[in-house]
């Protein structure tokens, strides 16, 4: 474990909205699951590309015993102590168990509750994942989008990164370099 594990940066939405984004952890179990259950039946569809009523136990345990190496996994959280509510999660994990060539590559996906999408909490997960995985030599993110999700299309495609992406039975496999174009690694 490193010290992704411990992250955690206030951020503040061009709205002025003001939040807190930070490592997920062992005891945010139940903060995950009303996260889960306050998505739309079309937000669990873009990000699970098919149907998923609830979280399993299994789910709960793999969505939240990170070792902040293979796994990483951010929330966006308002409120603080019993009241603090996740509402926007991002994670990778690295591809590597799949193909050795891969081990520089990391799968990264996102769910933010309807209420707040479309006003930036994706791309600012999107940009503290990237900082951490850079930490990490991950250089390239990857993301399997529906073609229908524009919303999650366009925070690729404003990111900053170089964007490659490829088209196939409805699924987007999006690439991102995480260098920006034109700059140096992401930092604090």
């Amino acid at each position: 474990m490193n010290d992704a594990a411990d992250y955690s940066v206030h951020e503040t939405l061009r709205d002025g909205t003001s939040f807190l984004i930070r490592a997920i952890r062992p005891d945010d179990r139940e903060r995950l699951l009303r996260h889960s259950k306050e998505l739309s039946p079309a937000s669990i569809h873009s990000r699970f590309l098919g149907v998923k009523r609830e979280l399993t136990e299994s789910d709960l345990d793999r969505f939240t015993q990170l070792d902040f190496d293979r796994h990483v996994g951010l929330a966006a959280t308002i409120g603080t102590g019993a009241d603090e509510r996740f509402i926007a999660i991002g994670r990778y994990i690295r591809r590597h168990h799949l193909r050795p060539e891969d081990a520089h590559d990391a799968e990264v996906a996102f769910t933010v509750v309807d209420q707040y999408q479309g006003r930036g909490f994706g791309s600012l997960l999107l940009k503290h994942l990237a900082i951490i995985a850079s930490r990490c030599g991950i250089t390239g993110f990857v993301a399997d989008v529906l073609g229908s999700n524009q919303q999650m299309l366009q925070v690729f495609a404003n990111s900053g990164f170089q964007v490659q992406d490829s088209y196939q039975d409805g699924i987007v496999r999006v690439t991102l370099t995480l260098t920006p174009r034109g700059a140096s690694a992401p930092t604090r």
